[in-house]
C-alpha cells in the first residue's frame, strides 16, 4: 500500500485530498500548522512536523495557501526519500513551478491545479491541470495514479497556466465578489422571492465563492501577475458599458450589445448555453 504525504491537511483542499486517498486505499501522513484539528484513525497518521510527515512516503502532496507554497517545498524536499513524488496544488504557477525546477534530480516533481473546490463528491470525473516539469509522459502517469478517472489537460507552461486562471478563477471571482459587495446591501432572501433564474444562478455562483478562504481570493486577484490586466479591462468595459446606459440615445448600446453577441457567437451556441442553463436549474431541484 502507497502512503501519500498531506502537508496542509488541516485545510478544505488538503482535508478533501484525506480523505480522497483514504477511500482509495491509500495511508496518509497529516501535517497541518493547525494539527488541533486533525484527528488520526486506521489509516491517517498526524505528525508534529513537516520533515516527520514526508521522510518515508512515496508521493508529498503540498496543499498550503499560495504565498507559503514554494518555502514549504524546499522545506519538504529536506526530508524526503530517494524517488518520492513531490507535487502541489496550487493556482498561481509562475513561483512553484520555479521551486519546482530546483527540485533534487533524485525526487520527482509534479505540478498540478485541481479544478475542482473542496464540496466537490469524491466521485467525480475529476478535472485536472498539469504543466510538466520534466517529463510529462512519466508525470501524466502519476496524476492517472493519484486521480482515478482524472481528465487531465496539460498545459505547456506556467505562464499558459497563470493566464488561462487570471481570467477562468481571477476575473470571474473579482466580478462575483463585487457583484456580492452590491447586493449583501439589500435584503438578499426579498430579492430570492421575486428574482428568476438568472438572479437565481448568478447569486448562488456569488455565495459559493465567498465560501473559499479569504487567502485563495487574494491569491487570485493580487498574486497571479496576469490578473491584473484583465480585471483593469473588466473595469475598462464596466464604465463603457455604464455610460452607454446612461445616455438618452439607446441605439450605441443595443448595437455594442449585439456586437457582443456576436463575439460570443464565434465560440459558442448561445442557444445551447441558455437551454443548459434551464438543465442546471431543473437538476438543482
Amino acid at each position: 500500500m502507497q502512503e501519500i504525504a498531506i502537508v496542509g491537511a488541516a485545510g478544505k483542499m488538503g482535508s478533501w485530498l484525506t480523505n480522497y486517498f483514504v477511500r482509495h486505499g491509500l495511508r496518509v501522513s497529516a501535517y497541518d500548522v493547525n494539527r488541533k484539528i486533525l484527528r488520526p484513525s486506521d489509516n491517517i497518521r498526524i505528525e508534529n512536523s513537516i520533515s516527520a510527515c514526508v521522510k518515508d512516503v512515496d508521493i508529498v502532496l503540498v496543499s498550503v495557501p499560495v504565498h507559503l507554497t514554494p518555502r514549504v517545498l524546499r522545506e519538504c524536499v529536506k526530508s524526503m526519500k530517494n524517488g518520492a513524488v513531490i507535487s502541489e496544488i496550487s493556482s498561481v504557477k509562475h513561483r512553484t513551478f520555479r521551486t519546482l525546477r530546483q527540485v533534487p534530480d533524485n525526487l520527482r516533481p509534479l505540478c498540478i491545479h485541481p479544478m475542482f473546490g473542496p464540496g466537490a463528491s469524491g466521485n467525480i470525473q475529476t478535472k485536472i491541470l498539469m504543466v510538466p516539469v520534466r517529463n510529462e509522459e512519466r508525470e501524466l502517469k502519476i496524476v492517472h495514479g493519484m486521480f482515478e478517472n482524472a481528465q487531465v489537460k496539460v498545459l505547456p507552461n506556467a505562464m499558459v497556466h497563470d493566464k488561462s486562471i487570471a481570467t477562468v478563477l481571477g476575473l470571474t471571482y473579482f466580478v462575483n465578489v463585487v457583484f456580492a459587495k452590491v447586493v449583501s446591501a439589500t435584503n438578499i432572501s426579498k430579492l430570492k422571492q421575486v428574482s428568476g433564474t438568472t438572479f437565481g444562478l448568478q447569486s448562488l455562483i456569488a455565495e459559493s465563492i465567498l465560501t473559499n478562504e479569504p487567502d485563495l481570493l487574494v491569491a487570485l486577484i493580487r498574486e497571479n501577475p496576469y490578473a491584473k490586466k484583465y480585471i483593469g479591462q473588466y473595469m475598462k468595459e464596466a464604465s463603457a458599458v455604464a455610460k452607454l446606459a446612461c445616455a438618452k440615445d439607446s441605439r450605441k448600446l443595443k448595437a455594442d450589445l449585439k456586437k457582443v453577441r456576436l463575439k460570443m457567437e464565434k465560440w459558442q451556441d448561445l442557444q445551447q448555453s441558455y437551454r443548459r442553463m434551464y438543465d442546471i436549474i431543473e437538476n438543482l431541484k
